[in-house]
Formats: structure tokens, sequence, C-alpha cells
């Protein structure tokens, strides 16, 4: 599975979409804080559990570390979630965050 760096992101509305080789990152900031979404595939021809932590970050020292673990991912299937990420040091939303992945692990089953 390729995590390569990101090309630049490509824009749908306010939602800025991140791809790392095959992992996708969506970004949609608000009053809140930074709706994001990962989707992890597996395009191999066995099971496999991934786990994969997304630093999001932007202006004024808004910095989020998401962390997810996708056990058991079939064949063809693909690991996904979603959540609203907020600042603890409650750091203003940026309007243009930004989303780097700081580790990834694929194991197979």
């Amino acid at each position: 599975m390729a995590t390569g760096p990101a090309e630049a992101p490509a824009t749908t509305g306010n939602t800025k979409v991140y791809t790392f080789g095959d992992i996708e990152i969506r970004l949609t900031p608000n009053d809140l804080g930074v709706y994001t979404a990962i989707h992890v595939p597996n395009p191999s021809d066995q099971p496999f559990s991934f786990s994969v932590s997304v630093r999001v970050t932007g202006p004024a020292g808004f910095e989020v570390l998401m962390k997810r673990d996708f056990r058991h991912v079939l064949p063809g299937d693909a690991g996904r979630e979603a959540g609203l990420l907020i600042d603890k040091d409650e750091a203003p939303a940026p309007d243009d965050p930004t989303a780097e992945i700081v580790s990834f692990e694929q194991t197979p089953l």
C-alpha cells in the first residue's frame, strides 16, 4: 500500500481532499473544528489490519492528532472513519487546514 507524500489537495466546496498513495483524507472546517474523514482501502488479495495516525494543523496553533485502527479489513474493502477534531487547547478552527500522515502500519492476517 502506497502512503507517499500527498500531492496538492483537491478542493470540493470547502473540503480539502488529500491523497497519500491509496489513503484519502478529507478535511472540512467549521466553526467548532475540522471534520476529518479517513479512507484506507485494502487492494490486496488477503485481509489486513491497518493503523494510521493523521496530524491536522492550521494557523494560530491548531493541532490535533487522529489515531485510528482498522481491524480485519477484507480484500477489496476499506477502513473508514470520520469525526470532528477540536483542538484541546481551544485554538481556533482553521479555514485552511492541512493534513499529514504521522504513522501508518499494515499487518497481514
